[in-house]
């Protein structure tokens, strides 16, 4: 299956666990991922603030329980068109359903499979994209 020609894949992964930051962080970077991580909320948003994102993958309890949100409502303001995934240890309807509400297009429960989880990134960038092209030709 020919693969999708990705551009833009530079993402930023935010994850209080250092252990997760750095395994996660170097494998997407072996995948071509130019990869910027935060820690903290304050730390993504100031990320966010200063450079601009084709994807987040963001936890969802950082800080404090939920509070991942609070940097996918940063991007989808400062970024609307950045692919959003959240990945959380703790999935729960209330959380999924507030994600949603936000226009995530991902909520993925932890631990999740490396392979997998950077197919899925591929797959979500490259769909992002298509769509993107398909809005530039009918606006000729």
């Amino acid at each position: 299956m020919p693969q999708a020609k990705l551009t833009g894949k530079r993402l930023l992964f935010v994850d209080d666990e250092q252990g997760i930051r750095v395994t996660l962080s170097v494998i997407l970077r072996r995948y071509g991922f130019t990869v910027t991580v935060a820690a903290t909320v304050a730390e993504a948003i100031d990320e966010i603030k200063a450079q601009q994102f084709d994807l987040l993958l963001c936890d969802l309890n950082i800080d404090r329980e939920d509070d991942g949100l609070e940097v996918v409502r940063v991007m989808r303001e400062v970024n609307p068109q950045c692919v959003t995934i959240v990945l959380t240890g703790y999935p729960n309807r209330e959380s999924a359903e507030e994600a949603v509400r936000l226009g995530i297009d991902d909520y993925i429960a932890k631990p999740s499979n490396a392979n997998m989880l950077v197919a899925l990134l591929a797959e979500k960038l490259a769909e992002r994209q298509r769509v993107a092209e398909k809005g530039k030709g009918q606006n000729v």
